[in-house]
């Protein structure tokens, strides 16, 4: 893996190139088919992983045995880091949708980096907080209705393609089942406000794929502040 590479992941940020080094002389590479498990939910996090190929899927298992699937991750990326900085357990499962390639980081090893390069502990604390901003953004939606949650989740998941540079990031990658636990709603719920929003020409449900496809995000953030405001 070349430190050039690496410099695109958002913990590398304005870091020199000789920490990116002194991260790969300490990492393990893994790799990764579709449908195989990077962690588990409620295991020792031990490792931070950094996905430098690929496309992952994040899920949580409630107490009463439902899997909600909280989002995808694009390379380059970070995940596992919570676990990791808490000494707790991990929060949420992850999942490979494609083939993917990380480099597994143990904390031993990165405890001995941000004491020579402490920006990468810093570029650690920005990540968890622009985590918790976008939590905090589907709470506040999920407070306002369940068309708002509907809308937050389907901008935001165009926005990560978008940024990840997907060719196609209107297309989202969730079915009406996943949707539908993503939002805590019911399928019916889920699949009449879809239905409302086709009518707007907002999204377009592909029924054989079981997909979704984004057709105006502008205006579908439009009416996400305008449920807010009302």
């Amino acid at each position: 893996m070349a430190v050039s590479a690496l410099k695109k992941i958002s913990l590398f940020h304005d870091v020199p190139s000789a920490a990116v080094t002194m991260i790969l002389e300490g990492s393990t590479e893994l790799s990764y088919q579709p449908g195989d498990s990077l962690m588990y939910q409620d295991a020792s996090g031990q490792a931070l992983f950094l996905l430098t190929e690929g496309v992952v899927r994040v899920s949580r298992q409630s107490l009463g045995g439902r899997v909600r699937m909280l989002g995808d991750l694009y390379a380059p990326a970070v995940l596992g880091e919570t676990a990791l900085l808490s000494s707790a357990y991990r929060s949420a499962s992850v999942s490979a949708l494609t083939e993917v390639r990380a480099l597994a980081i143990y904390r031993d090893h990165l405890e001995r980096v941000v004491n020579r390069y402490p920006k990468v502990l810093w570029n650690l604390a920005r990540l968890l907080a622009e985590r918790v901003t976008q939590l905090n953004d589907e709470l506040i939606a999920a407070g306002i209705s369940t068309e708002a949650s509907m809308a937050q989740v389907l901008v935001q998941m165009y926005n990560v393609r978008l940024e990840a540079g997907m060719t196609d990031p209107q297309h989202l990658p969730i079915n009406v089942s996943d949707l539908s636990q993503r939002l805590s709603s019911s399928r019916e719920t889920t699949s009449r406000l879809l239905k409302k929003l086709s009518g707007q020409n907002l999204v377009q449900v592909h029924v054989p794929e079981g997909t979704i496809e984004l057709l105006n995000a502008p205006s579908l953030e439009e009416l996400l502040h305008q449920l807010a405001s009302d």
